[in-house]
């Protein structure tokens, strides 16, 4: 049995999110199942590195597997490109040494969210376009407190599992992009919709006098109730894993 890592990208749009679910239409779900149609075999299991949620997408997804194939790693990707739909794509494949994780391995994750300033037919589906546009300014005054490592709880959503809540997030900015804007969060893991719960109340914050203070006093409470609305799926994207000496 051999070791294999797989770069993958989706539309999140069609689906009931990454992890695979009885009756449910999942990129795990979906991967596993060209994997099995590929190899002949069954019950390949995949091991993501993200578990992103329905609606959400990826540019740099990284799952892993084991298995006995005589494909070579880099082929696999061409190998399964017939047999996926237009939604999901492996962008690169390999061998990888015998341990390798796609989850347990990673060191850091890097999402983004998109901001949209005007109505775009061709944007819409990957973009939140807000009823308020935001300034940009106390956007980034908010972000600047959420950078180290501090306990999130405020953003975790209820139901999630006991994961721990202190994250070292080593980067948090908004940047412009040709639609709008667009958060960039970087952390070592992440908590259950925390990414779209920092969205929303960075929203709901840069509209008071002190957006950095409101936020740092959000971030102090630890209660999801002091903090703003969950931000839509449809803005998130999985951009980047990294791990030991070596980027998506």
């Amino acid at each position: 049995m051999e070791s294999y890592r797989l770069l993958v990208a989706y539309d999140g749009t069609g689906f009931s999110g990454w992890q695979r679910q009885p009756g449910c239409r999942t990129v795990q779900g979906v991967l596993e199942g060209a994997l099995a149609g590929l190899l002949g075999v069954e019950g390949v299991t995949l091991q993501g590195a993200g578990r992103t949620d329905a609606g959400v997408h990826a540019r740099g997804q990284v799952a892993s597997f084991r298995a006995q194939t005589p494909i070579p790693g880099a082929a696999l990707k061409h190998a399964l490109a017939p047999r996926l739909p237009r939604d999901v794509r492996v962008l690169a494949s390999a061998a990888v040494e015998e341990g390798f994780d796609a989850r347990r391995s990673a060191l850091a994750r890097r999402y983004s969210y998109r901001l949209l300033r005007a109505e775009d037919p061709l944007e819409e589906r990957f973009a939140l376009r807000p009823r308020r546009w935001p300034e940009l300014a106390a956007l980034e005054a908010a972000a600047r407190v959420l950078e180290g490592r501090q306990d999130f709880s405020s953003f975790r959503s209820t139901g999630s599992s006991e994961t721990n809540p202190v994250c070292d997030l080593t980067r948090a900015r908004w940047v412009t992009w040709e639609g709008g804007l667009r958060f960039e969060v970087v952390a070592d893991h992440f908590l259950y919709h925390m990414v779209r719960s920092i969205v929303g109340t960075a929203l709901e914050v840069s509209t008071a006098a002190d957006p950095a203070g409101r936020m740092l006093a959000v971030i102090e409470a630890r209660e999801r109730s002091v903090a703003g609305p969950t931000a839509p799926a449809h803005g998130l994207c999985l951009e980047e894993v990294m791990y030991p000496g070596v980027r998506s």
